[in-house]
């Protein structure tokens, strides 16, 4: 059944269950294991060309420093080295646990992959993925590729879910061992300000309303003071919505 089209060229569908596909995707979910393992965001992916598995691999931008190591570029760039070509072609399927964001289908779309097999669509990085493919939709260049969602979602899902759950009470307690807010990562005397004026005035405060729902009043307020130019103190809020979301935190000067 189709879920959704932008046309013949970028068809989304729903997975039918087609049992060729299973060993793959769960070879995808074993690379989101080592990811979870290792503390990255459990993403996997695998790359698949006439029924053999040419590369796999997961999220690693944490361990590599680098923001491009997502498990759908490293995979590709495994699988591009395997074959000796850039152009892994229309034979190729990557599966993939989580919707491939805007970065990683452009790196889909340049390798020539003609099919993509998805495990859960939900992310609040990647948006609609017909969103996504809309900008390409625009330009001429690409070739067809395949969407195909849902294969092995409730185990993609549940993984996922189990590590942020994990994260957010490793964070809940760290939180709740504050002495006071000036111990927040990044935070001054004018943060703390900007924070009581947002209810927060100690640590309690940010555990009685739920890190998850503090995190969206931060990024809210974040976006409005970068708005009026604010830029400092939008970046710390924006670094202390990954600390709550129990993500690493960077210095505030990488969120300008």
């Amino acid at each position: 059944m189709q879920t959704g089209k932008l046309s013949e060229k970028f068809p989304i569908l729903a997975h039918q269950g087609q049992a060729q596909d299973m060993p793959w995707m769960e070879l995808a979910l074993q690379q989101a294991r080592l990811a979870a393992q290792a503390g990255e965001v459990p993403i996997g992916a695998a790359v698949v060309i006439d029924g053999k598995a040419v590369a796999d691999a997961h999220n690693a931008p944490v361990l590599l420093n680098d923001a491009c190591a997502h498990a759908e570029v490293q995979a590709i760039r495994q699988a591009c080295q395997a074959i000796g070509n850039y152009r892994l072609g229309a034979q190729a399927t990557l599966y993939v646990t989580l919707q491939p964001c805007l970065m990683c289908i452009g790196a889909i779309l340049h390798a020539r992959i003609g099919r993509v097999v998805v495990g859960c669509a939900q992310s609040r990085y990647n948006g609609d993925l017909k969103q996504s493919l809309s900008v390409f939709e625009q330009a001429q260049a690409w070739h067809p590729c395949a969407f195909e969602t849902g294969c092995m979602a409730q185990e993609s899902e549940e993984l996922l879910g189990s590590f942020f759950k994990a994260r957010r009470k490793q964070r809940e307690q760290a939180v709740a061992d504050l002495a006071s807010l000036l111990h927040l990562p990044n935070a001054n005397k004018q943060t703390i300000e900007e924070l009581s004026q947002l209810g927060f005035n100690t640590p309690h405060d940010f555990l009685q309303l739920g890190l998850e729902q503090a995190s969206q009043v931060l990024a809210e307020r974040s976006n409005r003071l970068k708005a009026g130019r604010h830029t400092q103190q939008a970046a710390i809020l924006a670094s202390l919505c990954d600390y709550f979301n129990g993500e690493p935190v960077r210095s505030w000067k990488q969120y300008l």
